[in-house]
C-alpha cells in the first residue's frame, strides 16, 4: 500500500488519531518524513510570499469545529453553520468557513478551498507560542522578529526573514544586488529588518515608484566624522536604493502585468496581490514579498448574529481567499509556481466564548495558511478541543509557529537545520533560546532536489505530463502518468473555480495514459484536475477560439 494511500484510510478511519511527526499531529495529505534529515537545496529561484493578517484572525471560525457540541454552546450567536461550510471528504471532521470557498458547499468555485482539492494548500491548526502574549503589538513583534520574549524591556527589533537574508547576503547594503532582496507593499516589517538596516524596499504603486533628487546624494560628503554620521549613512542607504531599483520596478510590473489573466479583486489585499504577481511574471528576482490584510481585530460585529458566516469576518476571509486563489492560477498558468510558496501569519487567534457583541476577544487558537504547488497538502495539528482549555479559557496552542519558520529555512531556502535554528536564536533570551532547541521542521514544504522543486514526492509520481496541442480550439489530448493501478476522476473547472466538465471516472493501469479530449469552451485559461487515492494533480490549459 502507497504511503499517501494509507494516511487517508486510516485518517478517514480514525479522526481522533492523527499520526505523530516531531510530535505534531498530522493529518490526511501529509508526509511522514523528517525535513532535519534532507539534503539541503540551493534557493535562488525560491520566492516566499508572507501575508500579515493584522489584528488576529480567528481560526476557531475560520476551520470551525462543527461536530463538536462545545463549539455552539461557546458561541450561540456567531457559530458558522455546517449547510454553509464546505468538507474535504478525505480530512474528517474538518470543514472551511465559507469566505474560503466564495460561499460554496463543494469547493470547486475558487478560493483556498479549490487550493486544497488541487493540492496546494496545507494548513497548520492550533499554532502558537508558549505563555502567548495577547498584546497586538507585543505578539506581533514575537511572531516577526520569530523571538519569543515575553519580556517588554527586551527590545525585538529585527526578523527572522531579515537576519536569514542579512546571512546570505553579508556585503549587503554595501553590495546591492540589482533586483531588491525583499519588495513590501506599504510600510515596512519588523520580519524583513536585521541588524544591517531594512533588507529590501517598500513599494506603493509599482507604476509610480521614483528615486530621489540626485542632489540629495551630497548628503554624504559632509557626513564623515559628524555626530549625525549614522543618521546620513541611512539617508544615504535609502537614497542608493531608491535610485537604483525605482526604474526596475516600473519594468518589471509593466512587463508582468501584461502577462496577468488574474480576476484580482479591487480592494487592497487584491491590488498587493496582482502587483506581487506583476512583478515576480516581469522578471523580478526579489527572494520575499510582504503583504497584508487588517481587520481582524473583531471584537464588534465579528458575525450576524444566528450564522456565523456571514459578516466582516466572511468579508475578510474572501478577500484573502480570492486573492491567494487568483495569484496561483497566475503562477500555475505562466510555469511560475513551483519557485514559489506563501504563508499566512496573524499574531493570534480569539478566545473560544463569544463576547456580548457578535465579536471575538484575544485569544489562542491560531490558524496558518501555507500554499502552493511545492506544499504537503493537508491539515498539520489536531481539530481544537474547546472541552480542554487552559486557566484562562482560552486554547493551548499545539505547534509552535518557528517549526513553520524552521520549514521554510531549510526545506525552501536551504539552510542547515543547525543554521535555521541559530537564525531564530539573538540571546536576548536564553529561555526563548533553549525552546529553539527543541523544535524540529514539520514537513509541510515537500523535499526539493538540486534547486528544482520536485513536482510530486519522489514515491509519488502521478502527473499529467503534457497536454497537446496547448493551446487547442477543440480538442486536445492529455498525457497522465499513473505509478499504480487507481480509480482516477478527472474533471475541469474555469478560472473561477466553476467545473465546467467531468471527463471520466474509472480505474486506470500502471502507465502513461492518453487521454483525448473534445470540448466546447470559451476562449480562455481552464485546471484539468484528476483525483484518487494517491493524489491530486493538475494541469492548466488554455482555449483559442
Amino acid at each position: 500500500m502507497k504511503r499517501r494511500t494509507f494516511l487517508r484510510s486510516a485518517a478517514a478511519g480514525a479522526a481522533a488519531t492523527p499520526f505523530v511527526l516531531n510530535g505534531i499531529p498530522t493529518l490526511a495529505k501529509s508526509p511522514l518524513k523528517f525535513l532535519s534529515q534532507l539534503p539541503t537545496v540551493q534557493d535562488d529561484n525560491n520566492i516566499l510570499i508572507v501575508i500579515q493578517l493584522f489584528g488576529g484572525n480567528d481560526g476557531i471560525n475560520t476551520l470551525p469545529p462543527l461536530d463538536d457540541p462545545n463549539y455552539t454552546t461557546l458561541r450561540p450567536n456567531i457559530a458558522c453553520v455546517k449547510a454553509n461550510c464546505w468538507s474535504d471528504n478525505s480530512i474528517p471532521s474538518t470543514y472551511f468557513h465559507p469566505g474560503l470557498s466564495n460561499g460554496s458547499t463543494s469547493g470547486d468555485h475558487g478560493g483556498l478551498a479549490s487550493l486544497m482539492l488541487h493540492g496546494d494548500l496545507a494548513i497548520v491548526r492550533n499554532v502558537g507560542y508558549p505563555l502567548p502574549n495577547l498584546s497586538h503589538f507585543r505578539s506581533t513583534d514575537i511572531w516577526l522578529s520569530g523571538i519569543n520574549d515575553a519580556n517588554p524591556n527586551d527590545l525585538l527589533d529585527t526578523g527572522w526573514i531579515g537576519r536569514y537574508l542579512s546571512a546570505k547576503y553579508p556585503n549587503f547594503p554595501a553590495s546591492l544586488p540589482d533586483d531588491p532582496l525583499a519588495i513590501q507593499f506599504g510600510g515596512f516589517s519588523l520580519a524583513l529588518q536585521a541588524k544591517v538596516g531594512r533588507m529590501g524596499i517598500e513599494v506603493g504603486d509599482p507604476t509610480k515608484q521614483q528615486g530621489v533628487s540626485s542632489s540629495l546624494n551630497t548628503l554624504d560628503l559632509a557626513s564623515a566624522g559628524t555626530a549625525y554620521a549614522n543618521e546620513y549613512a541611512f539617508v544615504a542607504d535609502i537614497a542608493s536604493r531608491s535610485d537604483k531599483y525605482a526604474q526596475r520596478v516600473k519594468d518589471t510590473y509593466a512587463a508582468g502585468k501584461a502577462l496577468l489573466k488574474g480576476q484580482y479583486s479591487n480592494d487592497s489585499f487584491g491590488t498587493q496581490m496582482a502587483n506581487c504577481a506583476a512583478l515576480i511574471a516581469g522578471g523580478m528576482q526579489t527572494k520575499v514579498y510582504y503583504t497584508s490584510l487588517g481587520g481582524f481585530d473583531t471584537h464588534v460585529s465579528q458575525a450576524q448574529q444566528g450564522d456565523g458566516t456571514i459578516g466582516l469576518h466572511n468579508t475578510l476571509l474572501s478577500s484573502l481567499s480570492n486573492g491567494i486563489y487568483q495569484f496561483m492560477n497566475d503562477m500555475i498558468r505562466l510555469n511560475l509556481a513551483h519557485r514559489i510558496v506563501g504563508m499566512t501569519v496573524s499574531e493570534f487567534g480569539r478566545r473560544p466564548s463569544e463576547n456580548g457583541s457578535f465579536g471575538t476577544d484575544h485569544g489562542a487558537g491560531g490558524v496558518q495558511f501555507i500554499f502552493g504547488t511545492q506544499v504537503n497538502s493537508g491539515i498539520f495539528g489536531q481539530q481544537f478541543d474547546l472541552s480542554n482549555l487552559d486557566e484562562n479559557q482560552n486554547l493551548s496552542y499545539q505547534i509552535d509557529y518557528r517549526s513553520v519558520y524552521l520549514d521554510v529555512l531549510t526545506a525552501w531556502f536551504g539552510m542547515t537545520l543547525a543554521d535555521a535554528k541559530a537564525t531564530l536564536k539573538t540571546g536576548l533570551s536564553g529561555e526563548a533560546d533553549a525552546e529553539v532547541d527543541l523544535l524540529g521542521p514539520i514537513a509541510v514544504i515537500k523535499q526539493q532536489s538540486g534547486g528544482v522543486a520536485t513536482s510530486k514526492p519522489a514515491e509519488l509520481p502521478f502527473e499529467i505530463t503534457a497536454n497537446y496541442p496547448n493551446p487547442f480550439t477543440t480538442s486536445t489530448t492529455l498525457v497522465i502518468n499513473v505509478p499504480s493501478e487507481a480509480s482516477v476522476a478527472l474533471d475541469i473547472t474555469n478560472m473561477n473555480g466553476d467545473r465546467v466538465a467531468d471527463v471520466f471516472s474509472q480505474t486506470l493501469g500502471v502507465g502513461e495514459h492518453r487521454v483525448p479530449l473534445s470540448l466546447d469552451l470559451p476562449s480562455g485559461f481552464y485546471i484539468v484536475r484528476a483525483r484518487s487515492s494517491i493524489g491530486v494533480v493538475t494541469k492548466m490549459i488554455q482555449c483559442v477560439r
